[in-house]
């Protein structure tokens, strides 16, 4: 296995762009502020990324949640908000960031396990400009045509999870506006720009590592409930409804 990239080089950069969920505790602007057995999702992340000895990270989020992400974290922690999405978030990355590498953790992705972090950290080597964790799709995957639905297979398709780790120069590059003209600039609920997806496009080497189902996006009262049997917080009981747990 490669050695680690040098801390000083990797700068954590934690996305708080998802939107308030149906569901989610009245008032939360953002889901990674709900509360899980004592502890804000995002405080959850922040621990993991800590304890394997990274540099502070830089949190970015929406102009509606920063006010109340300044007032749950460490004072410490910078806050920045953007108005925008995901794009217009990255951009802001790169402005108040100059290390070679950067991070990117979803903060909805909070119990993504320290050893997948450390596992696309451990990945980079020379010749690959992207990491990002996957793991397979298990639901049935379909593609709408005119004439009806037709079947894809699942073996030849991934998940995307957090954290990606991505060289400086590409993610500037996958941000120039005639990369991403095809790309519609909206709010973080429709903002479909994905910085791997883009870099993958641009023929960059972009190296895969298996993620965990342990790191789903907790967005809305199912996902919290699935958060809370990851974690023993809660019994399992879709068998009885019907419910499928996805990753």
């Amino acid at each position: 296995m490669p050695p680690l990239p040098s801390a000083a080089a990797v700068r954590p950069v934690v996305l708080a762009l998802a939107p308030p969920a149906p569901g989610l505790t009245r008032g939360a602007a953002t889901p990674c502020l709900e509360l899980l057995g004592g502890s804000r999702l995002i405080n959850r992340l922040l621990g993991t990324l800590h304890g394997l000895g990274l540099p502070m990270p830089l949190v970015v989020s929406t102009d509606d949640s920063a006010p109340q992400l300044r007032a749950a974290l460490d004072p410490r922690i910078p806050v920045v908000s953007v108005t925008g999405g995901r794009r217009s978030a990255l951009r802001t990355v790169l402005e108040r960031t100059d290390e070679d590498l950067l991070l990117l953790h979803d903060a909805e992705r909070a119990l993504t396990p320290p050893a997948v972090v450390t596992e696309v950290l451990s990945a980079l080597e020379d010749g690959i400009d992207a990491v990002v964790p996957v793991i397979a799709l298990t639901d049935s995957v379909k593609e709408v045509r005119p004439e009806g639905l037709r079947n894809i297979d699942r073996t030849t398709l991934a998940g995307l999870q957090s954290p990606r780790l991505l060289r400086r120069e590409l993610l500037e590059q996958v941000l120039e506006p005639a990369a991403s003209a095809g790309t519609l600039e909206a709010g973080p609920e429709h903002d479909r720009f994905d910085e791997i997806l883009e870099a993958i496009e641009s023929g960059a080497q972009v190296r895969t590592v298996q993620g965990s189902h342990s790191g789903f996006a907790v967005r809305d009262r199912l996902t919290l409930w699935q958060a809370q049997i990851s974690l023993g917080l809660a019994r399992d009981t879709s068998h009885r409804h019907g419910i499928s747990r996805r990753g």
